[in-house]
């Protein structure tokens, strides 16, 4: 799964008056437990918003004192819906409630995506706050940073800049740089040694697409962001997600720094056998977010001649074929 480009507002909606009869303390049970869904919301690097949060103070200005009198009936839903026009999302939780409906419809009607599992809801890239400077200043006596000013926060973040960086000859010189910080990852190479064999997926990669990769379709081990979770955890789900596999005992090869000219991304790699019994579903990735991934089980020499032939132009992929060429698939995990 994809995390998303920025913070999304996400509205919680579910059973708040109904079946309460208007007694307090179901009413005060039905608005914990929505509100138990804030906090896993603002750890996916989203807001949470819950109507009657707005609502209600509005209700009480109005003089409502209770659910089914006059100025609740005026204020309760249409603050909701005013509300949801300037969400991204909606999480509709289980229970019967006729506001809660409403507000999927009206939801729906937006255009808003609506989602009814936490788990559904994509993670953003960045929770929790700027990140450049990644490292303090003192970090490397000949290394002072003088200025970092951002250029874009849409999908990432890119910044430009300033340093000055004493060179062997003891001068100093002052630099200007662009960086791009998406967010450091994993990547897993899945295979199997009794049968020779290393799963991988091919899907379309636009950058690549307008670089002269002619129909933008490439051939990787499977990856993600972190995306806030250990690297262990992110080849786990990933895994899943676009090959379908259950990972059960993946071991850690290495760390790099895949292009540190520009980019800060710092990517954990991983192999993890697997066995035909792992495989819980067909993968494919998340089609909501574009994904559309193609799952592949090829031989490893298959493998290592379409890195001769060019048809696998991935690094990371490269990188994990050749370390196994290397040690040999029967060793991979020792």
């Amino acid at each position: 799964m994809k995390p998303t480009h920025r913070p999304w507002l996400v509205m919680i909606a579910g059973p708040y008056t109904s079946g309460t009869d208007g007694d307090a303390a179901k009413l005060a049970a039905n608005r914990a437990r929505l509100e138990a869904m804030a906090l896993p919301i603002y750890e996916r690097g989203h807001l949470p918003l819950i109507g009657e949060w707005l609502a209600l103070p509005i209700i009480h200005a109005a003089g409502g004192r209770e659910p089914g009198d006059d100025a609740f009936d005026a204020y309760q839903y249409p603050v909701a819906h005013r509300l949801l026009e300037r969400c991204d999302a909606l999480l509709r939780l289980p229970g019967a409630s006729r506001g809660a409906d409403m507000d999927v419809e009206r939801a729906r009607a937006l255009g808003l995506p609506v989602y009814t599992n936490i788990d559904e809801l994509p993670r953003r890239a960045r929770a929790g706050g700027m990140r450049v400077p990644r490292v303090a200043p003192q970090a490397n006596a000949a290394v002072r940073i003088l200025d970092v000013t951002v250029l874009s926060d849409d999908w990432y973040v890119l910044t430009k800049n300033t340093f000055e960086h004493r060179r062997r000859d003891g001068t100093w010189q002052r630099v200007t740089r662009e960086t791009y910080d998406r967010g450091n990852g994993a990547v897993v190479l899945l295979f199997n040694a009794s049968r020779g064999t290393v799963v991988l997926t091919r899907q379309f990669r636009f950058p690549a697409y307008v670089n002269g990769c002619v129909d933008g379709m490439l051939v990787e081990a499977c990856a993600g962001l972190l995306d806030g979770d250990d690297p262990e955890n992110c080849i786990r789900r990933e895994a899943e997600q676009e090959t379908g596999y259950h990972v059960r005992t993946p071991r850690k090869l290495f760390t790099a720094y895949m292009s540190p000219g520009s980019v800060t991304e710092k990517l954990h790699f991983f192999a993890a056998e697997v066995e035909p019994a792992d495989r819980r579903s067909a993968g494919g990735g998340e089609a909501h977010e574009g994904e559309d991934i193609e799952v592949l089980e090829l031989p490893l020499q298959q493998a290592l001649d379409m890195i001769d032939s060019g048809l696998i132009e991935d690094g990371k992929t490269i990188m994990l074929l050749q370390h196994a060429a290397l040690v040999g698939l029967d060793r991979m995990m020792r």
